[in-house]
């Protein structure tokens, strides 16, 4: 069962009458030619730009990666906002910004980090496709142009020996490694760039 929420199935029809006008490019990428081999939610994917065939995936500069060449993920935060205001003194010591009192993590954009050039670069933003797929947001009032994340599990976890809050990685978790290679941790090197501190209190071994 995919991952990824199915299209409206008025779209589905309109893409399987008229595959070539959809945009889709499943003749190159797809397990088939022809288009009514697919199911609705495999032709749902393609619709997202996602290949979980060939393992290709149409990024935000509108044009393809291979992910067998992924092998770093990269998360722009840029801004939180808390569950309890800060004070004075938590602004001194940086207890604010302990895990357990972030409310919502506000990224300014997830990248796939490849070893070679597609479309001439080797970093691809992939934010606008995260928001498609329904595991971020975009961010409103004084957060527009960023994307929100809730900080659910309120944890911090290693990957590939860094410690960064769990929800950061949570949407490459399901919507990168699950879909293409049905393994939540197959890329796990991780890296949040970030001016904010977010202190561990309740780390995962």
């Amino acid at each position: 069962m995919s991952l990824i929420k199915n299209k409206p199935i008025a779209e589905i029809n309109k893409t399987r009458r008229n595959p070539n006008g959809s945009g889709i490019r499943f003749e190159e990428f797809g397990k088939s030619k022809n288009i009514y081999d697919y199911s609705e939610e495999e032709i749902s994917e393609m619709l997202f730009g996602i290949y979980t065939h060939k393992r290709m995936l149409l990024v935000d500069g509108d044009y393809f990666i291979e992910m067998d060449n992924v092998f770093q993920v990269i998360c722009e935060l840029a801004n939180v906002t808390y569950e309890k205001k800060p004070s004075l003194e938590d602004l001194k010591t940086n207890n604010h910004n302990i895990i357990s009192n972030i409310r919502t993590f506000y990224v300014k954009n997830y990248y796939l980090i490849t070893k070679d050039k597609f479309g001439g670069e080797t970093k691809h933003k992939i934010s606008r496709f995260l928001v498609k797929v329904g595991v971020i947001r975009n961010g409103r009032n004084q957060f527009s142009g960023l994307y929100s994340n809730r900080n659910l599990y309120k944890t911090i976890q290693s990957y590939s020996g860094k410690k960064y809050p769990k929800d950061l990685y949570h949407p490459i978790k399901f919507y990168i490694n699950g879909l293409f290679f049905g393994d939540q941790y197959k890329i796990d090197n991780f890296i949040v760039e970030s001016e904010i501190k977010i202190e561990n209190t309740n780390l995962m071994r």
